[in-house]
C-alpha cells in the first residue's frame, strides 16, 4: 500500500533527525562549538517534518483504510517538538533534555512499527 510507503520514508526521515539532535548536543558539550550551528536548525524545523509525517499519517488511515493512532501520536509530535523548541532556546535543559528523549523514543518506536507492518496488496 503505497500511504504505508509514504508514512515509512516520512518516518525515516524525521527518526534521522531527531537521532542526529542528541548526537550534535554531545559534540557541542564536548567543546565543537559548530555543532549548535546545526543543532538548532534542524530542532527548529522538525515539526515541519512532523506536520508532513502528519498528513502521511491521515493518508495512510484515508484512503489506505490502515490505523488512527499514528495521526494521533504524531499531533502530539508536534505539539512537543514545538514545546521542545521553545524551552531549548530558552536553555531550560530540565525540560529539554528528558522531553528530548522522549521525542526520540516516540519517533525511532514509530519507525520501527512501520515496518513491522505488512504491505496489503
Amino acid at each position: 500500500m503505497i500511504t504505508l510507503w509514504l508514512l515509512r520514508i516520512t518516518l525515516l526521515l524525521h527518526a534521522a533527525l531527531v537521532v542526529a539532535q542528541p548526537i550534535l548536543a554531545g559534540y557541542f558539550l564536548s567543546g565543537e562549538v559548530d555543532a549548535m550551528a546545526w543543532h538548532g536548525p534542524i530542532g527548529s524545523s522538525l515539526f515541519l517534518i512532523a506536520t508532513l509525517q502528519l498528513v502521511a499519517a491521515l493518508l495512510y488511515r484515508w484512503p489506505g483504510r490502515g490505523r488512527l493512532w499514528p495521526a494521533l501520536v504524531t499531533l502530539v509530535l508536534i505539539v512537543a517538538e514545538l514545546t521542545q523548541v521553545t524551552f531549548g532556546y530558552a536553555q531550560n535543559f530540565a525540560v529539554h533534555i528528558p522531553l528530548g528523549t522522549t521525542i526520540v523514543i516516540t519517533v525511532v518506536w514509530m519507525t520501527v512499527w512501520s515496518f513491522r507492518q505488512e504491505v496489503k496488496q
